[in-house]
């Protein structure tokens, strides 16, 4: 095999090994690394697997037996060169021998930002950047946005009928989809760090809003605007749920509490409790509110093949669409048929072109 062919295996073995980090690793990046002797072969290989833990490229240097002189890093972000928690890779990649870095992209974090590659490449160590670049953006878009927005990554979810009913004329919404769709959105939520619904769909449904399964679980946030009954799944079960309530609100919940002023601030302050991406379950009232503030960064609809007519529930209110030219349309969609449902997910935009 020749260096690019094994790099570019390298590669996406990197990007799947950095995966298994979401979402512990958060505030920092996912990251992968992949050693490889001379000829191309595999010599170690490591992940982040949780903030403050070992990186990928110290964790990996750690594994390898024997000299790693002459040896190339593929690695899936730039390696740091800063001091945080632990000390910079740089350091590790120079004292290892390794002769050559590929990364797939240049760390946006200000503190790094192509002073990892320029030092290694003082220490006279070969540094590429760019192989596979777009599918190491896309891995850490969670990290990137946060780094940049200064806000929770906002993931929306929402479930409806063919005609685009959230719900039945009489609330009932359990269950529009099947559960090959529900088993997605338990995977959806271990993937989040906060769970948010509205104070409609925690009255309507009752829901758990965990996943299902042992091991850790999302932060439940509640947008209330009127007190809610301490009976509530989400208040009962033990687990943490946060009930989010905006300045000024005339009654007092109790509990775990943010205050807000407006969605985006809320999201602003979910970022800075750790809480990287929030998956919104609705209900459409909140929904709605998200969209037309410009705050969703991620969409996904599963639509089941019901109907519920013209009394039913809509999933979204007045979007501020008046024509065809405003509407908003999904980039780079994604459809996937689970069961007798369709998901349909991307990135929101806010004109077609």
């Amino acid at each position: 095999m020749n260096r690019r062919a094994a790099e570019s295996d390298a590669m996406k073995r990197a990007i799947a090994l950095a995966r298994s980090g979401w979402p512990g690793v958060f505030p920092n990046p996912m990251v992968g690394a992949v050693i490889l002797d001379p000829q191309g072969n595999t010599l170690s290989e490591a992940s982040h697997q949780c903030c403050g833990g070992p990186h990928a490229e110290a964790a990996a240097i750690e594994k390898a037996c024997g000299t790693l002189e002459g040896s190339t890093l593929v690695v899936t972000l730039e390696p740091c060169v800063h001091h945080g928690r632990t000390p910079p890779c740089v350091l590790a990649i120079v004292a290892s021998r390794i002769k050559r870095v590929v990364a797939a992209m240049e760390d946006p974090d200000p503190r790094v930002s192509g002073r990892g590659a320029a030092c290694l490449r003082e220490h006279g160590i070969e540094v590429e950047i760019g192989l596979m670049g777009d599918e190491a953006r896309d891995l850490n878009r969670v990290w990137i946005h946060c780094l940049h927005a200064h806000r929770s990554f906002l993931h929306l979810k929402m479930a409806a009928s063919l005609d685009g009913r959230a719900a039945a004329a009489d609330g009932s919404s359990r269950w529009i989809t099947g559960t090959a769709a529900r088993e997605r959105v338990r995977e959806m939520r271990e993937a989040a760090h906060g769970v948010m619904v509205g104070a409609g769909t925690a009255l309507r449904d009752n829901p758990s809003l965990t996943t299902g399964r042992s091991g850790p679980q999302p932060v439940r946030i509640i947008v209330a605007g009127s007190p809610l009954p301490a009976e509530l799944t989400v208040y009962s079960d033990g687990g943490r749920t946060i009930t989010a309530v905006k300045d000024g609100c005339a009654w007092d919940p109790t509990g775990e509490v943010i205050r807000f002023n407006s969605l985006e601030d809320l999201l602003t302050r979910t970022l800075s409790m750790g809480m990287g991406l929030v998956l919104c379950e609705g209900g459409p009232r909140l929904a709605t509110a998200l969209v037309n503030e410009g705050l969703v960064d991620w969409f996904s609809v599963f639509t089941a093949p019901k109907l519920l007519g013209g009394g039913g529930v809509p999933v979204f209110h007045d979007l501020w669409v008046t024509d065809i030219g405003s509407a908003l349309a999904l980039e780079d969609a994604r459809i996937e048929v689970l069961e007798e449902d369709i998901l349909m997910e991307g990135r929101l935009v806010y004109r077609a072109d």
